[in-house]
């Protein structure tokens, strides 16, 4: 049976996104019945369509497909900004990947979509919402843009699986394709699996993924998805009508809630180098103290000259979470930079 992939272009997965490729897909099976794309959606939705075209698991697709049509657009973005930097957080600290580590401190960019849902029998779909930061010159990490990425297929493919994926844009064809409208894995920009595609590829390739996965799934991978920008989840997040562009390249938009994201993929980029301290902001400038607390503590004595006969001692110990900075260093107010 040949494989078919479909485009998804970002927007809730139902009937009226599908209807012209499903006929043709489904004129061409005589064994499958078209269904009846015009039957009102209250009463022959997303689910039921799957279900007559023989599939078995559909409710965590069709869940995983279809974003969120109400609540506070800007606590969703809050909280899937969260999702992603815990997802890093995971990467970073389990040695299983530890092919990528040195990988993201050459990355232009990294991509995390914290739970990506494949499901299919015969017919099939994945998806999710995803985050993008981007690698700054002075080795910070910008802000956050915000996407939905997705596919459906036909083919050879059966069971479910539910992922936390992280993609390492490596070249600047890559990072220029994020900063569109939308672009196709696979075609618009070369994509392979880590840590399979960490080694020669990793110079050429576009994107690498790495996935954390459960579950069983016999489909296709991340080539022929489509990434598109949530424009409404930006505009959600900053208060402000920009585009993933400006929020990158010209940083004049800020949301306090991004500093665990940011130092999260600082921790994943540095994770060969803990004793690298992460870029922090600059400390005020300590002013001369007037009217002294005269029961403050006094300051020591000096310590007498050093023994030259004696024993060398050890070196201190290394502070805890040595190079990793406190979240708070990143915050600042929502909106318009002045």
């Amino acid at each position: 049976m040949r494989a078919e992939t479909l485009d998804w272009p970002g927007e809730p997965l139902h009937e009226s996104t599908l209807a012209p490729q499903l006929r043709r897909i489904f004129a061409r099976q005589g064994r499958l019945k078209t269904p009846d794309l015009k039957t009102p959606r209250k009463e022959y939705g997303m689910m039921t369509m799957m279900k007559r075209a023989g599939l078995g698991l559909v409710a965590a697709a069709a869940l995983g497909l279809t974003p969120a049509l109400a609540g506070d657009k800007r606590e969703e973005a809050i909280d899937l900004v969260e999702d992603a930097a815990e997802t890093l957080s995971y990467f970073s600290a389990d040695s299983a990947f530890e092919p990528m580590w040195s990988l993201a401190d050459t990355a232009k960019a990294i991509v995390i979509i914290p739970q990506s849902i494949r499901a299919g029998f015969i017919f099939g779909g994945s998806g999710g919402d995803a985050v993008m930061i981007a690698r700054n010159k002075d080795g910070s990490w910008s802000q956050p843009t915000f996407y939905a990425i997705g596919s459906a297929s036909f083919g050879f493919q059966a069971g479910a699986e539910f992922s936390e994926v992280v993609l390492l844009v490596m070249t600047q064809r890559g990072m220029e394709h994020l900063l569109s409208t939308s672009f196709k894995l696979g075609a618009d920009a070369s994509i392979a699996a880590g840590p399979i595609g960490a080694g020669a590829k990793a110079q050429t390739t576009d994107i690498l993924a790495f996935s954390r996965s459960r579950g069983l799934y016999g489909g296709l991978s991340l080539e022929g998805a489509v990434i598109k920008s949530r424009k409404n989840f930006n505009k959600a997040y900053y208060n402000a009508d920009v585009s993933a562009g400006e929020i990158v390249y010209r940083a004049d938009v800020y949301n306090p809630a991004s500093a665990s994201l940011q130092n999260a993929a600082w921790r994943l980029a540095n994770r060969d180098t803990p004793a690298t301290l992460a870029p922090v902001a600059p400390s005020p400038t300590p002013q001369p103290q007037t009217n002294a607390d005269p029961y403050a503590p006094q300051a020591l004595p000096p310590a007498p000259a050093a023994d030259p006969y004696a024993s060398p001692s050890l070196p201190p110990a290394p502070a805890p979470n040595a190079g990793y900075e406190d979240d708070a260093v990143w915050g600042a107010p929502i909106g318009k930079n002045d």
